[in-house]
């Protein structure tokens, strides 16, 4: 499985929700029972929705501002979910569509990385059994397998969130405001344009606003981008660019 980025190319953080409940094939939003329901799109795992349950087919609806195709869906689970959701997509802000985008079931602690297809303007999440006690974030976008890895000569780093104050004695008082932030820096030499064009795909949606996720191979890496990618025509068609990623505590 190749190194990857998975990130918002649709607009999905800034799109309005609104919870209500699933009635007879429709999005009802005068059923509103889902508890602080925008932290699913807020960009920050610090916080969980709350009050969702499948009880009353409750539903949280993400509004983009224009059909928007997506290949992924990740969500953020604060700890282990035994109880499922299903994803549907419409064109109608209330007709939720009978077949869904996908059903999911069996959440771990962390991303849970789900492959989609579709192009709506009207997301739909439903809680289908259960309670959903630990979802603290959604994305819906894109995501992007490098083409090729990164060169060698990368750097892996620690930022670390210590004040070292010294006192007209000499003497040192550290305070520590947060945990270490491990930091990537990397190049790429040699690309083809169309790889290029994947990656300002992905610059241009997040710049250094949006959090997404990188994909080491490894593990799933809540992060920023710290420097934007400039592209060095290298040959013909062949470009060269580097870029820098610091970890998102929350």
């Amino acid at each position: 499985m190749a190194k990857s980025f998975i990130y918002d190319s649709v607009g999905f953080s800034e799109s309005p929700t609104e919870d209500g409940g699933f009635v007879a094939g429709a999005f009802d939003p005068d059923i509103s029972p889902v508890t602080n329901h925008q932290r699913a799109n807020d960009m920050s795992i610090s916080s969980n929705i709350t009050n969702y349950n499948s009880s009353g087919a409750d539903t949280i609806r993400f509004s983009t501002s224009s059909s928007q195709s997506a290949n992924v869906i990740a969500l953020y689970f604060t700890s282990a979910e035994t109880d499922d959701l299903t994803l549907y997509g419409h064109a109608s802000s209330s007709t939720i569509m009978t077949t869904s985008v996908l059903a999911m079931t069996t959440f771990s602690e962390g991303w849970n990385i789900f492959t989609i297809s579709g192009t709506y303007k009207y997301w739909f999440l439903r809680a289908i059994t259960g309670h959903i006690n630990n979802l603290a974030e959604v994305i819906i976008g894109t995501k992007y397998d490098f083409d090729v890895n990164f060169d060698l000569n990368n750097k892996l780093g620690e930022e670390f969130g210590t004040d070292v104050i010294t006192s007209y004695g000499g003497n040192e008082y550290a305070n520590k405001r947060h945990n270490p932030k491990t930091t990537w820096d990397w190049k790429w030499s040699n690309i083809s344009s169309s790889m290029k064009t994947s990656l300002e795909g992905v610059r241009d949606s997040v710049q250094d606003h949006k959090k997404f996720i990188y994909w080491d191979e490894t593990s799933y890496h809540y992060v920023r981008m710290v420097s934007p990618m400039d592209f060095t025509e290298v040959a013909y068609q062949r470009y060269s660019t580097n870029i820098k990623l610091r970890e998102q505590l929350a």
